[in-house]
C-alpha cells in the first residue's frame, strides 16, 4: 500500500494477525451462543419426557452431561465475547493509527500540501473513521454468517439429509443472495448519498463567504433557494434509505420464518417415523432461530461498504500516493562549509491559482550578512521564502552556493503560520529529541523568552495551551523559532519574525538573529526593516 492507491483489502491486510484472532474468537463467541440454544433446548425437553417415563418406572436419562456442556458453552461465548471485543478494539486502534500515518505522510509528500484545506482535513479524519470500521462492520460478520451456515447445514446433513436439502435454499437467499444484493444496492445509495451531501455542503458554505455581494445584488434569495432543494433531495435520500434498510430486514424475517415452516414441514413425517426425536428437533429450530443473529447484521449494516468505497474514494484523491523517487542526502562537505555567496539567479516562483509571485529575482549574499527582504503586501515575499525553503517548487532560475547547488536541506525556514502542540514549553522545543534544560534556556535566551520562561511558576513545564492558546502571537513564533534554532543549518529563512513585538524586542531578537547566523545565511522578510543587512525589495514600478 505504501506507493498505491488505497484498496479495501488492504485494511485487513494491515493487522492480519489481530484480525484474525478477532474473527476466531467472534466465531467461536457464535457457535457458542447457537450451541447453547440448541443444547439447553434439547435438554429441557429431553428432561421433561424423561420425567414422564420416569412415573411408569423408567428413568435412564444422564442429567450431569448435558448440564456440563450448558455450562462449558456458556463460559466460552462469554469469554470469547471478552476476548472478540478486546482483540477486535486493538485491531481497530492499530488499523486507524496505520491509515492516518498513512495519508497524512501522503498529504505532507505533496507538493501542493499547502491548499489541503482545514474542512478536507476533518473530512480525512471522518473517511478514516469509516474505514477502520469496515473489517469489524462487513468483512467479519460476514465471515462468521457463512461459517455458522456451513457448519449448521453440515449437522443437519449428519442427522437428516431430507432437512438439510429443504433448508439449504431459503438459507441460501436469506443469508448470501439477499444480504449480497443489499450491498450493491447500499454501493450506489451511499456514493449517490455522498455527492448530495457533498453539494448541499458547497450550497451552504459557499455563499456564506460572498455573503456581502449576494445580498448587493440581490442573490441571496436564488442561493437559499438552491439550498433548500438540494436539503431535500439530501432528506429525501436519506429516506430512501431508512426505506431500503427496513425491506431488507423484513424480506430476511420472511425468508428465515418460511424456513422454520419449512422445517416444521418436513420434520413432522421424520417424527412419525422416529426418525427424529422432538428434543432433537427443538434444537434444530433453536438453532435456526440463533443462526438469525449473525443473518441480521448483512441487512443492517448494507450501506457499510459503499460508504467505505466513498470514503477511500475521497482519501485517494485527496492524498494521491506520490512515485517512489530515491531521496538523495545534500552533500555536507568542506565545499559548502568554505562557500562564501548564497547567489540567486532570475528565480521565479508562484502558487498554482496565486495571481502574483516572484519573478526573475536575483541576489547575490555574502557567508555572515542578512538580507532583508521588503516590499507591499502581495509583492512576493513570502512566495519566495517558501521557494528557498522548499516549500514551492521553483518555475526558472537557479540558487547556489558558490559553485555547487543550493539544496533546501541546507535551511531552517520560520513561515508566518506556526505550529505551537498543546504541550509544554520543553516539548514544543524538543519535539521527542534529547535537548537539554541548559540548551533550552540558552535558545530561549536568544529569543528574549528566557525571563518570561522563568516567571512561569512551572517554568520550562509550563502548559501553552491547543494552537499556542496560553501565549501572544509574538511569544508563539519566539517559540517557533527557538525551536529551529536548537536545530541550526548554515540558511536561516524567517517571514516576519518581529509581528506582534515591540522596538525593543526586535532590536535584540535581531541582534541575536546575526550573532547565531554570523557564519550562515539570514533572510528575513519583513515590513520592519533593521539595520545592519542588505535590503532586496520586490516592489515593481508601475
Amino acid at each position: 500500500m505504501k506507493n498505491n492507491p488505497l484498496r479495501l483489502r488492504d485494511l485487513c491486510r494491515l493487522q492480519s494477525g489481530k484480525w484474525l484472532l478477532a474473527w476466531t474468537l467472534g466465531a467461536i463467541t457464535l457457535f457458542a451462543g447457537v450451541a447453547l440454544l440448541a443444547v439447553s433446548g434439547w435438554f429441557i425437553s429431553a428432561a421433561a419426557l424423561a420425567g414422564l417415563t420416569a412415573l411408569a418406572g423408567i428413568f435412564s436419562f444422564d442429567y450431569f452431561r448435558p448440564a456440563a456442556i450448558i455450562r462449558a458453552l456458556a463460559i466460552a461465548r462469554t469469554a470469547g465475547r471478552y476476548g472478540e471485543r478486546l482483540a477486535s478494539h486493538e485491531a481497530v486502534l492499530a488499523l486507524l493509527r496505520d491509515l492516518r500515518g498513512h495519508f497524512f505522510a501522503r498529504i505532507a509528500a505533496n507538493p501542493q500540501r499547502q491548499f489541503v484545506s482545514v474542512h478536507a482535513l476533518q473530512g480525512l479524519s471522518s473517511d478514516i473513521d469509516l474505514l477502520d470500521n469496515l473489517p469489524l462492520r462487513f468483512f467479519m460478520p460476514w465471515l462468521w454468517a457463512l461459517a455458522l451456515q456451513a457448519l449448521l447445514l453440515l449437522w443437519l446433513l449428519w442427522i437428516a439429509p431430507s432437512l438439510a436439502a429443504w433448508l439449504s435454499l431459503p438459507l441460501l437467499l436469506a443469508g448470501i443472495i439477499l444480504p449480497a444484493a443489499a450491498a450493491i444496492q447500499g454501493r450506489a445509495l451511499a456514493r449517490a448519498d455522498a455527492d448530495w451531501a457533498q453539494q448541499r455542503r458547497s450550497l451552504l458554505l459557499e455563499p456564506l463567504r460572498l455573503l456581502t455581494p449576494l445580498l448587493l445584488w440581490q442573490r441571496w434569495a436564488d442561493c437559499r433557494r438552491d439550498f433548500l432543494a438540494a436539503d431535500a433531495v439530501y432528506r429525501n435520500a436519506k429516506q430512501q434509505q431508512q426505506y431500503w434498510a427496513s425491506f431488507y430486514q423484513w424480506a430476511q424475517h420472511c425468508l428465515l420464518a418460511f424456513a422454520l415452516l419449512l422445517l416444521l414441514w418436513q420434520a413432522l413425517p421424520l417424527l412419525q417415523t422416529q426418525a427424529l426425536s422432538l428434543p432433537l428437533l427443538l434444537a434444530i429450530v433453536l438453532a435456526l432461530l440463533g443462526l438469525t443473529e449473525s443473518l441480521q447484521a448483512l441487512t443492517v449494516q448494507y450501506l457499510a461498504l459503499g460508504f467505505a468505497l466513498a470514503a477511500r474514494d475521497r482519501l485517494n484523491a485527496l492524498a494521491p500516493p506520490q512515485r517512489s523517487v530515491a531521496i538523495v542526502a545534500p552533500p555536507v562537505n568542506a565545499a559548502l562549509n568554505e562557500a562564501e555567496y548564497l547567489i540567486a539567479e532570475q528565480l521565479s516562483a508562484r502558487h498554482a491559482g496565486a495571481l502574483n509571485g516572484v519573478e526573475d529575482c536575483s541576489f547575490r549574499l555574502a557567508r555572515g550578512e542578512a538580507l532583508i527582504v521588503c516590499g507591499r503586501s502581495g509583492g512576493g515575499k513570502s512566495t519566495l521564502l517558501d521557494a528557498l525553503g522548499g516549500e514551492l517548487p521553483l518555475l526558472s532560475g537557479r540558487l547556489r552556493l558558490d559553485a555547487q547547488a543550493y539544496h533546501p536541506e541546507y535551511s531552517n525556514y520560520l513561515a508566518q503560520q506556526v505550529d505551537i502542540f498543546d504541550l509544554s514549553l520543553a516539548d514544543n522545543l524538543r519535539l521527542g529529541e534529547n535537548f537539554s534544560d541548559e540548551a533550552l534556556w540558552t535558545v530561549l535566551e536568544s529569543v528574549d523568552l528566557a525571563g518570561w520562561a522563568r516567571s512561569q511558576p512551572q517554568g520550562l513545564a509550563t502548559a501553552l495551551g491547543e494552537y499556542g492558546s496560553a501565549v501572544s502571537g509574538g511569544q508563539a513564533r519566539r517559540i517557533a523559532l527557538a525551536r529551529l534554532l536548537l536545530r541550526p543549518k548554515p540558511v536561516l529563512l524567517l517571514d516576519e519574525p518581529f509581528a506582534g513585538l515591540d522596538e525593543n524586542t526586535r532590536h535584540k531578537l535581531w541582534w541575536h538573529l546575526r550573532m547565531v547566523q554570523k557564519n550562515g545565511w539570514l533572510i528575513v522578510a519583513s515590513h520592519h526593516l533593521p539595520d545592519n543587512g542588505s535590503v532586496l525589495s520586490l516592489d515593481k514600478p508601475f
